[in-house]
């Protein structure tokens, strides 16, 4: 329609041109027909042998080139996740941004980049809730009552009891460190690994901190004039200015002192106001250690590219000043502010994961335990896995409850609420999607070991005309192309979309084509390549979404799974 114009002809006859020329040019290799649909498109139909003939070139590839994008992204990508602080186990609330933060990396991976996978450790001396867990630590270490304020989960107890015949110099750093052991075990378990395990305290006990802030008091995107500057933003633009004197800031948290207070001028960067970096009294802010923690993030990789931040739903808010803070620490002086702004959202991205609601019954389950103690996240493995095969030894339960738990939180797009229902979680059967795809991955190995001496000889792919065998090729082929849509807006959730569709549509192919047909050998070698490429797309997704792909399973693959 829009060339229409230009080549002097109605859109249909333009369309009726083209066809005609493709046709030509073709020559009858590629495709079966090519259709004029309306006055704008133009529908081209492949012919069943060159959708078959990718057979033998995915084979090729093997399991984990066949998800690699033709064209890769070639980006340095720092992407922090989880990063809860250390004085508790990782909650099924956290659960959801370990799961969606390990895959995008997977993913972001296949998509061609260098991609470093960090955990932020919130161990800074200023932690409030850092204290009150050391506190609480301490006291039953001495046989006193917790303080009314602090920490009274079983965790704490158990902490507790590991230090008891010891007592610590430090409490707070050795109940610290208990907690973070605990936290990467359960993570470990979780399919959740970090290369780097980055301690808030290390940038003060380092004076980079300090450093950092004399560096943006120098470039004067921070000093400590008395007031703090507040706008209205909407619609990305500043509505109203309002600037308010220092002695009437209420969310300073500030102590008395004679010092000046530290402003990090961050509505210069689009956030909507002024945030304090240093009080009064001398105590530096949480904004403080992100100045230097970013800084010293771009490092890892080398000359990253690109920080990505996944952080959990009660975080809209740090969007704004973490931008400003990456804003500020790589302005240069020949930018605007403005121009300073727009780096800044390209090099740091702060993506955030919704709730999670978990049903039972079809109602919301209130997910803490009798006790009244968090509910963690190894907890939900543990239970699941359990559930659904209560005479598996331990390991093989943690196994399922992972995988059943990693795929039930990635169904759903990590930017919309989610329900997590636990009773179909439960559920060993073609109802629970991840034991659906995982069943047509087992049969195909039983399929496989089935096949015998027919696989010796040659296969000839272009017999490979069947219906459902061009759908089944074409959604192989279509992998490294999810992957593709999914590293470029996060989007996972399209790959356990994926998987179930695959498993369907092998289900489906297997259903109508029979495998291993003695008295056409040919065609049998070539179904069973098939088969192998199923599978081996099948586990390349399953791999991108840390859930395994059992060769083998309780309820076996010979049970036909339904479609």
């Amino acid at each position: 329609m829009v060339a229409s114009k230009a080549a002097g002809m109605n859109p249909r006859q333009l369309g009726e041109a083209l066809r005609t020329a493709i046709l030509e040019t073709d020559g009858g290799n590629t495709l079966d027909d090519v259709e004029v649909a309306g006055p704008g498109f133009l529908n081209l139909r492949l012919k069943p042998t060159a959708i078959a003939a990718y057979v033998p070139t995915a084979l090729e590839l093997g399991t984990e080139k066949l998800a690699q994008v033709p064209q890769p992204q070639g980006k340095k990508i720092n992407v922090e996740f989880v990063s809860v602080n250390p004085n508790g186990p990782i909650t099924i609330g956290s659960g959801r941004g370990a799961a969606f933060g390990s895959a995008l990396c997977n993913v972001l991976a296949a998509a061609g980049n260098e991609v470093h996978r960090e955990y932020y450790i919130n161990d800074g001396v200023n932690s409030e809730q850092m204290r009150l867990f050391a506190e609480s630590v301490a006291a039953l270490l001495r046989g006193e009552p917790v303080p009314d304020n602090g920490y009274k989960g079983d965790y704490v107890v158990a902490v507790a009891e590991a230090l008891k015949g010891t007592i610590p110099a430090d409490v707070k750093l050795a109940s610290q460190d208990l907690m973070l052991q605990a936290q990467a075990r359960d993570l470990a378990t979780f399919g959740v690994t970090f290369d780097t395990w980055f301690s808030e305290q290390s940038l003060h006990d380092s004076g980079v901190v300090a450093q950092r802030l004399d560096e943006l008091t120098a470039k004067g995107v921070a000093d400590d004039q008395p007031f703090r500057t507040k706008v209205k933003i909407v619609k990305g633009k500043i509505e109203e200015t309002e600037i308010e004197p220092q002695e009437t800031v209420k969310d300073q948290d500030d102590a008395e002192g004679s010092g000046k207070t530290l402003w990090l001028r961050s509505t210069k960067f689009g956030d909507d106001q002024d945030r304090v970096l240093r009080r009064r009294d001398g105590r530096l802010t949480y904004i403080s250690s992100d100045v230097a923690y970013h800084a010293d993030k771009f490092n890892r990789p080398a000359n990253a590219d690109k920080l990505i931040t996944v952080l959990g739903p009660d975080h809209h808010g740090y969007i704004g000043r973490l931008n400003a803070v990456v804003a500020a620490l790589l302005q240069t002086a020949d930018q605007t502010d403005e121009e300073a702004t727009a780096t800044a959202r390209e090099r740091l991205e702060v993506v955030i994961f919704q709730v999670v609601r978990f049903l039972k019954e079809g109602k919301p389950a209130p997910m803490r335990k009798r006790d009244g103690n968090i509910y963690a996240l190894i907890d939900l493995i543990n239970e699941i896995g359990q559930s659904t095969a209560p005479n598996a030894d331990a390991e093989e339960q943690q196994r399922i409850g992972r995988d059943v738990t990693r795929f039930f939180y990635l169904m759903r797009s990590h930017d919309t609420a989610m329900d997590f229902d636990l009773d179909l979680a439960a559920r060993q059967s073609d109802e629970n999607p991840v034991f659906y795809a995982q069943y047509a991955h087992a049969r195909i190995c039983s399929v496989l070991a089935r096949a015998g001496e027919i696989e010796s000889g040659t296969a000839d792919h272009a017999l490979l005309v069947h219906p459902r065998e061009g759908l089944l090729i074409k959604k192989i082929l279509d992998l490294p192309w999810e992957v593709e849509r999914s590293a470029r807006d996060y989007g996972v959730h399209r790959l356990t979309t994926y998987v179930v569709e695959l498993a369907r549509l092998f289900h489906h192919f297997y259903d109508a084509c029979r495998v291993v047909q003695p008295e056409q050998p040919e065609l049998s070698r070539a179904r069973l390549d098939l088969c192998r490429l199923t599978k081996n797309a099948l586990q390349a997704a399953l791999d991108l979404l840390g859930i395994s792909a059992p060769e083998r399973m309780e309820r076996t693959a010979q049970e036909a799974p339904t479609s």
